[in-house]
């Protein structure tokens, strides 16, 4: 097996490096594609005004009114006006028209396919072409009288906005002084603008408010609103139908799935658990401390995975360390900490669905942003944000109007919460080392025998070599070098220490990974079903622990619990039995024996500490390429592993290293997520197809006037990054604001990008309310109310707006 996962992992890395070594860097374009050949303009080229190099030498050929902004929808025509001009250098009589030519000009214009320009022709008006032949007749006069024609178009009224430029091919026959014939030729870029109706933006803004309410109201899922605008843009003619799907296939979709599989393999794993356990004897009993702490790590770790993954792998730990050690409600530390995890994820490019979006909707040509480029910017906001969370946060919520506890001087222990409230005795899990020079006397040495006497459960063995048993087995001794894992009630556990001399750890050491990690293992209830196979029978005629592999704390039956003599009692139908066990074993008691019901929500995914080491590998090399991406092929023309490719290589590693199956890979896919993504990237290309993002930023920049600066713009983006992620989601806001920020920055002169950074970054700023869904996991467990968001997210994203505003104006303006 060894051999087989090796040769799978040299074969991955092989194919990598292959595929990079494979691409020779021969000269391209600044897009990364090979400078194509001359040939007529696309969509979106941005010719230079004058003529290009292959202009006519003696003829100069110019529209005779300027030309105004083509309208989608509209017909129009211009007037074309040619003269003859003579070089600087010419001496004597200049050129002439050729008056024996039957036409002595001709020019072949033609439109990109992409501006839907077509021209009218005379001979043939009902049947417009994207190309016309213009001819022009003799001069009748002097040959210094300029020569002039007419054309005709026509504008699809589905056209999108945007620049664009006609290809003008001119032939003219000229005589010179001595009366030799000239064939003077050459090519003319001539650019022009279209845009659309306003009826067409007004419909898009339509569109838009229709896509905000129904995020608001949430009268169907978010992602189904996504996939309806995606499919009802085109059919309206405010979206290309070849764009209705482009979202789908975008890198950025493609890299939140893989960011999703590398998040789930490295949960499945247990690395964060063991980034976790270290830390744990630094907290000490200080609430700020855990808090920063926490914070520090959980920032960290959201910078490489989903934010809400992290703090789903945070909140066990949070409550253990909140309740049993420092004992005090989770609601004092656990927002501040949810809240870092969101900060955290402004630290690289791949930290949060909007910053994987932004590179994907930048226009074409714009510069990519590179994986650490902003992670400046987000470690300032992050230790920002820190700071004020574990000070004036953390004084805000000491100041809560908690629920009363049952009993104030007692100890919480997460461990109480649900099923164990009916088994008062039941406490633990405890961690106890067999001492080597453990001498029992006469004392009773197997399992069997220490629970019959002192009512304590040990639930696991292990040997010093790291040897562990789950579930030993009832005629198991209790050997020196040990390390038990036990339940009972406190005091029956002191007794059963201080009579065998052995030594209960304050804290956990050897099961510290394991029967501590609720991930991994832990405790639920099972019922007896009216059917079952077990009716009748006791625990020792079933062998409870040699079949299932778990261990039976106590036994409800009758309206009472039991805790004695557990093995010699008959099940009857509708008792519930507490059982202890690996989540592992108890997925296979629930798939493959029906005689038991487990009615207790446990841990559907458990973790495989063995494949740690393939996870970390996986990982770290999908790191280290997206690096290598990042600072040596994003300068270069073209890169061949963009940050998709990369994480979706670190998932498919994660398969191939069997760290998880392909089955868990696509269960651990959000879809709903990426339906939004993929639905809310052409409501965005719709926006600039239609010119409506231009169209408001024009009237903003005209309705500031002198007041629009720099500062100014950076402060409006950032305010209205944060209106918008309170309302709806925060790609969805990015989709509709990076639009109209980077028009509004072309318009005042600044770099584009700046604007993509405020509203990249600031549609993070989602603190006030709890619609992050951070914020949404973490309000039931700290039972908080909107009030409290509100009194603590406002400090917050005021800060945030500040230090986003102050950053972005020191790095790039």
């Amino acid at each position: 097996m060894r051999i087989s996962n090796w040769f799978l992992w040299i074969t991955c890395l092989a194919i990598s490096a292959a595929v990079i070594l494979s691409f020779p860097f021969s000269p391209h374009n600044a897009w990364g594609a090979p400078s194509p050949s001359p040939q007529p303009p696309q969509a979106g080229f941005a010719p230079a005004r004058t003529g290009s190099s292959r202009s006519p030498k003696y003829i100069d050929v110019r529209i005779k009114q300027p030309l105004k902004t083509l309208i989608a929808g509209e017909s129009g025509s211009f007037e074309l006006e040619t003269r003859l001009t003579a070089p600087d250098n010419t001496v004597g009589k200049p050129v002439q028209w050729d008056r024996e030519a039957a036409v002595p000009l001709v020019i072949y214009i033609a439109a990109p396919e992409a501006s839907g320009i077509a021209f009218i022709d005379r001979i043939h008006p009902d049947r417009p072409y994207r190309h016309i032949l213009v001819k022009f007749e003799r001069p009748s006069g002097s040959d210094s009288q300029p020569l002039t024609a007419k054309v005709d178009y026509i504008v699809n009224p589905r056209t999108s906005a945007g620049s664009h430029s006609f290809w003008m091919d001119i032939y003219g026959e000229l005589v010179d002084a001595k009366g030799l014939k000239i064939q003077d030729m050459g090519v003319y870029h001539l650019p022009f603008e279209i845009d659309t109706h306003l009826k067409t933006k007004v419909l898009m803004l339509t569109i838009i408010a229709v896509a905000v309410f129904l995020f608001i109201v949430e009268w169907v899922r978010v992602d189904v609103v996504a996939i309806a605008m995606m499919v009802l843009l085109p059919e309206l003619g405010l979206l290309n139908a070849r764009d209705t799907f482009k979202g789908l296939s975008s890198n950025a979709v493609v890299a939140i799935i893989g960011v999703m599989i590398i998040s789930y393999g490295l949960n499945r794993a247990g690395l964060v658990n063991r980034m976790i356990q270290p830390l744990l004897k630094h907290v000490g009993r200080s609430s700020r401390r855990l808090t920063v702490i926490f914070s520090g790590l959980i920032a960290v770790i959201s910078s490489v995975m989903q934010n809400t993954g992290a703090a789903v792998l945070f909140l066990p730990a949070i409550r253990l360390v909140a309740s049993y050690r420092l004992k005090m409600p989770i609601s004092r530390v656990l927002m501040p900490i949810g809240m870092a995890a969101i900060l955290g994820g402004t630290l690289t490019m791949i930290g949060t669905s909007p910053l994987i979006l932004l590179n994907d909707i930048l226009p074409s040509g714009m510069p990519k942003f590179a994986f650490l480029e902003l992670t400046p910017i987000g470690l300032a906001l992050v230790v920002g944000g820190v700071a004020y969370l574990s000070t004036v946060g953390l004084g805000i919520l000491a100041g809560r109007q908690e629920k009363p506890a049952s009993d104030p001087n007692q100890p919480v222990d997460p461990a109480r919460e649900g099923i164990l409230d009916a088994y008062p005795l039941i406490k633990g899990p405890f961690e106890i080392h067999v001492p080597e020079n453990f001498r029992p006397a006469r004392l009773p040495l197997t399992i069997m025998q220490i629970r019959r006497r002192f009512l304590v459960n040990i639930v696991a063995s292990a040997e010093i070599d790291g040897t562990c048993k789950v579930a030993p087995l009832p005629d198991m001794t209790v050997q020196p070098g040990h390390f038990l894992c036990v339940y009972g009630p406190v005091k029956a556990v002191e007794r059963f220490v201080s009579a065998y001399g052995l030594d209960l750890k304050a804290e956990p050491e050897f099961f510290k990974n394991d029967m501590f990690n609720p991930s991994l293992a832990g405790i639920v209830e099972g019922v007896v079903s009216p059917r079952s196979g077990l009716i009748g029978r006791t625990i020792k005629e079933i062998r409870f622990r040699e079949t299932f592999g778990l261990n039976a704390l106590a036994i409800h039956q009758s309206d009472k619990a039991y805790y004695r003599q557990l093995a010699d009692r008959p099940l009857q139908a509708g008792d519930a039995v507490l059982l202890h066990g690996t989540w592992e074993q108890l997925h296979a008691l629930e798939d493959l024996h029906r005689n038991l019901i487990i009615i207790t929500p446990f841990e559907k995914e458990f973790h495989k500490p063995e494949k740690a080491a393939w996870a970390l590998i996986c990982f770290m090399v999908t790191l280290g390429l997206m690096i290598l991406s990042s600072f040596y092929f994003q300068s270069r023309p073209y890169n061949p592993i963009p940050l998709s490719v990369c994480l979706m290589l670190g998932a498919v590693s994660m398969v191939l290293t069997r760290v998880i199956s392909i089955n868990e890979a696509y269960r651990a896919v959000d879809w709903r997520t990426v339906f939004l993504l993929g639905g809310l990237i052409p409501l965005g290309m719709a926006m600039n197809q239609t010119g409506t993002a231009q169209w408001i930023a024009g009237g903003i920049v005209a309705g500031l006037g002198p007041l629009m600066n720099p500062l100014l713009l950076l402060i409006l983006l950032a305010a209205l990054s944060c209106g918008f992620t309170m309302v709806i989601s925060n790609v969805g806001a990015l989709t509709l604001l990076i639009p109209l920020g980077i028009s509004i920055a072309s318009q005042i002169g600044v770099d584009p990008r700046v604007a993509a950074i405020v509203v990249g970054l600031g549609v993070s700023n989602s603190f006030i309310l709890p619609t992050h869904q951070v914020n949404a996991l973490y309000m039931g467990p700290g039972e908080y109310r909107t009030r409290d968001y509100i009194r603590i997210g406002g400090g917050l994203a005021v800060i945030y707006i500040v230090i986003l505003v102050a950053m972005t104006y020191l790095f790039y303006l």
